[in-house]
């Protein structure tokens, strides 16, 4: 684990970088369930269309999504995927494969953010998700899905407490995620849409 820890530090991007070179761009397009057209990937991430070129892996976005870690994560999950059909079960980040060690963290950094910005006002959750692409769900006091990448929803759920209850947020996930991306990379993508979310109620983020 600390060796894995190690090299993500050096340069997330350069192993599914290399494994993307090393493999036939069609079979990997196939695998992600995204097209592979004029020597392009072309994915969506939430409501946005991105490309990145191949062989050079040339990134294009939408400024809103330009960025490093969204850059990353898109190679990751154009590398990693395994073409796992969605199972179609919501699970809670600690029973996907190696969730358990981020539990804490993810709990911190994740679902006590949201909570705190919105569980009194999920009103701006909802409105932040609907900008984002999501969709309600009959969850909780409120429930969102977002489809993150495009076989990666994520379904976000919000219960405002009462006497007997504290408020809480819960971030679930499919139960085939962890063939995208693992434990560590999917709370890199929540920390990501978390911030988002929170900046968009905030009105610190433009949306295109």
């Amino acid at each position: 684990m600390s060796d894995e820890k190690e090299d993500r530090s050096k340069d997330p991007s350069t192993e599914p970088s290399r494994a993307i070179r090393a493999h036939n761009p069609e079979e990997l397009a196939e695998r992600a369930g995204i097209l592979y057209k004029e020597g392009e990937f072309q994915l969506k991430m939430m409501r946005w269309d991105i490309s990145i070129s191949y062989p050079e892996l040339e990134f294009k976005a939408p400024k809103f999504l330009d960025t490093y870690v969204v850059k990353v994560l898109a190679l990751i999950y154009i590398a990693n995927a395994m073409a796992q059909p969605l199972a179609n079960q919501w699970v809670p980040y600690r029973e996907l494969k190696d969730g358990l060690f981020y539990t804490k963290t993810f709990s911190e950094t994740v679902e006590d953010r949201l909570c705190r910005r919105f569980c009194e006002d999920i009103e701006s959750l909802q409105l932040a998700c609907e900008a984002l692409g999501g969709r309600e769900v009959d969850q909780g006091d409120l429930g969102m899905v977002l489809k993150t990448f495009p076989r990666l929803p994520l379904l976000i759920i919000i219960w405002q407490g009462d006497e007997e209850f504290e408020p809480n947020a819960r971030v679930l996930f499919d139960a085939s995620a962890t063939s995208y991306f693992n434990a560590f990379e999917l709370r890199m993508l929540c920390g990501e849409i978390a911030s988002r979310l929170i900046r968009i109620a905030d009105s610190g983020l433009e949306i295109p």
